[in-house]
């Protein structure tokens, strides 16, 4: 019986590690998903506050008439 427990622990140590990669490497992907995404909207909030300044400028000249 001890000698099983023995060749169990052995067995389950390489199953653990392999298991933990594989979860790091899962993490790493969503980190670099993340990344793109948040690279997406600051180019969003960008074009979006360029378009706000000239909708401003011309509600501006449109008072001015």
């Amino acid at each position: 019986m001890e000698n099983l427990l023995y060749y169990l622990a052995l067995l389950l140590c390489p199953i653990m590690i392999i298991g933990m990669f594989y979860f790091m490497s899962k993490m790493n992907h969503t980190n670099q998903t993340q990344k793109s995404d948040v690279h997406s909207l600051q180019q969003d909030i960008h074009q979006l506050t360029e378009q706000n300044q000239k909708l401003m400028k011309e509600v501006q000249s449109l008072k001015n008439k």
